[in-house]
């Protein structure tokens, strides 16, 4: 029986080498061994705006009073299975960033040239802005956050969950298959989220927010908000307001149900699929959609 054991045990190691040997090339990029893992460092001149674009890796942007200059953070990790990709990786690393600076914008792109097809690749950025810089995202493969002190943010991403906190102008985010979460925004904001949630906070400013699979929640911090638009085709709509609110609300479902712990009006059949009605004052306008999910409304409590 000992014996038997020991040779299960070692035809089981050579199968796993043998599967490691012939799958590898095939394996996730977290899996396999880098050919290449190496970090690069750049110290930029500030600009009112500064841009990234990157196909294939996450950004972690932080803003500082005290920054001076713009600290750019590289993190590389390149993998290739063959010998000729070997070659050609030397060689396209040398050529990774293209940087373009004016006083009003600094570009930082990844890849500005095509990536051979032996190669794989993934940059990871930590980047330091001054405060009050607008920010231009074009992020693939990899999440996004961005600290409070940026004014302008733009964000259009795929395969991504972005996170923003307290920016201090206009929000325009967009992202395929990713989550959205942004925190105490005071401008412009339009979200939208093709299989995510969203999460957001407003202290002013307006809202629009949509998503095509995924749940909208929505806490509105104060009663300046002038717009609120939420819509979700397949997700429930949670919005939150001020414990003594001001806004003209309407919301529609098409296959959910309405709650809502505020004096205001269900109609819609005996479904009650749809509500409308006037709190406090009612400056800020609210409109709800959603076909296949739920509309809660509740207050803001301590």
């Amino acid at each position: 029986m000992k014996k038997n054991f020991t040779i299960a045990v070692m035809i089981a190691v050579a199968i796993q080498i043998f599967s490691v040997g012939i799958l590898a090339p095939r394996l996730p990029r977290e899996v396999c061994r880098p050919e290449a893992a190496t970090e690069r460092f750049f110290s930029l001149e500030p600009a009112t705006a500064f841009r990234l674009i990157n196909a294939d890796g996450s950004a972690q942007i932080s803003s500082s009073v005290s920054a001076k200059k713009i600290a750019v953070k590289a993190r590389i990790r390149a993998y290739t299975a063959t010998a000729e990709g070997q070659v050609l990786l030397e060689k396209y690393l040398s050529s990774l960033f293209q940087i373009q600076e004016t006083p009003e914008l600094t570009t930082f792109t990844t890849e500005p040239i095509k990536r051979p097809d032996p190669i794989d690749l993934r940059v990871d950025y930590t980047i330091e802005v001054p405060q009050d810089t607008d920010l231009s995202l074009e992020v693939s493969n990899g999440n996004i956050w961005v600290s409070p002190g940026v004014r302008n943010v733009s964000i259009t991403a795929n395969n991504a969950d972005i996170q923003v906190l307290e920016a201090r102008g206009d929000l325009s985010i967009k992202t395929i298959n990713g989550r959205i979460h942004t925190e105490k925004s005071g401008g412009e904001s339009t979200l939208e989220s093709i299989n995510g949630s969203i999460q957001t906070s407003l202290t002013s400013g307006t809202l629009q927010a949509s998503t095509t699979t995924g749940n909208i929640l929505t806490t509105l911090l104060d009663n300046e908000i002038t717009t609120c638009d939420l819509t979700s085709l397949n997700g429930s709509i949670t919005l939150v307001v001020p414990e003594n609110p001001s806004a003209e609300v309407n919301a529609v479902t098409l296959r959910g149900i309405i709650r809502a712990d505020l004096p205001m009006v269900l109609a819609g059949g005996p479904k009650r699929r749809e509500l409308y009605g006037t709190l406090g004052d009612g400056y800020t306008n609210v409109s709800m959609n959603s076909m296949n999910g739920s509309i809660v409304i509740q207050r803001n409590t301590p």
